[in-house]
């Protein structure tokens, strides 16, 4: 694969390709999923001490 060229019918810039990736990941993560997951187990949680006491 010839970088020097890119005319070159196999060139694919990989610079920057998975840049972010890892961030975007954690964003995702600490954002989304943090407190979705928060929100179903609050949920789950308060809906078991109800049936409990009732």
């Amino acid at each position: 694969m010839n970088h020097e060229n890119e005319s070159s019918r196999y060139y694919y810039p990989v610079e920057g390709r998975t840049h972010g990736a890892i961030a975007g990941a954690l964003a995702f993560i600490a954002i989304i999923a943090v407190p979705a997951l928060t929100y179903a187990a609050w949920h789950a949680l308060m809906s078991w001490i109800s049936a409990l006491f009732s």
